[in-house]
């Protein structure tokens, strides 16, 4: 594809790219992050793309990529973050190790639960969204919002109880 071709088509397809980034996220920081991203790997990729071939999919396909990259390396880095989320008073090394190490169990604890519940609580929790707001990005109601957050915080109590009873 000719770079012509290639700059006429980017500003058409960028907020298909915005909107699988805000749909993934529930923010618009992140969608222009995704919808920026996504334009530099399709500028990147011109000359192998295939002119007869529709954009419209193949954007998709690169913008949902660059979502799960960006949310995988948050998941890597979050992990030495997360004693930030713990404060405590006391500044011992050995209760900052504790806290490091709970955080890191409940981080694990998060990632193995299935992906949409996951999505759900972080939306709730760490996005601050309110349940109709996470329902719209979900497509759903919010009742079903509602039962997923409630299901996911079970599944967490349950995992904890099972740990401090050991």
């Amino acid at each position: 594809m000719q770079d012509q071709e290639i700059l006429q088509l980017i500003p058409r397809l960028r907020p298909l790219a915005f909107e699988i980034g805000r749909q993934f996220f529930g923010n618009t920081e992140d969608a222009e992050d995704v919808a920026q991203d996504t334009c530099l790997r399709l500028w990147a990729a011109r000359s192998h793309i295939d002119v007869s071939q529709s954009m419209e999919p193949l954007m998709a396909r690169i913008a949902k990529n660059v979502c799960v990259s960006m949310w995988r390396k948050r998941s890597v880095g979050n992990e030495a973050d997360i004693v930030s989320d713990f404060p405590s008073d006391d500044t011992s090394p050995q209760a900052l190790l504790e806290e490091r190490e709970d955080a890191i169990w409940v981080e694990h604890r998060l990632r193995a639960l299935p992906e949409y519940l996951q999505r759900v609580l972080r939306l709730k929790q760490e996005e601050g969204l309110t349940t109709e707001q996470i329902a719209e990005i979900l497509g759903t109601d919010p009742h079903s919002v509602q039962t997923l957050i409630s299901k996911a915080r079970r599944q967490l109590m349950n995992e904890l109880k099972r740990r401090y009873r050991k």
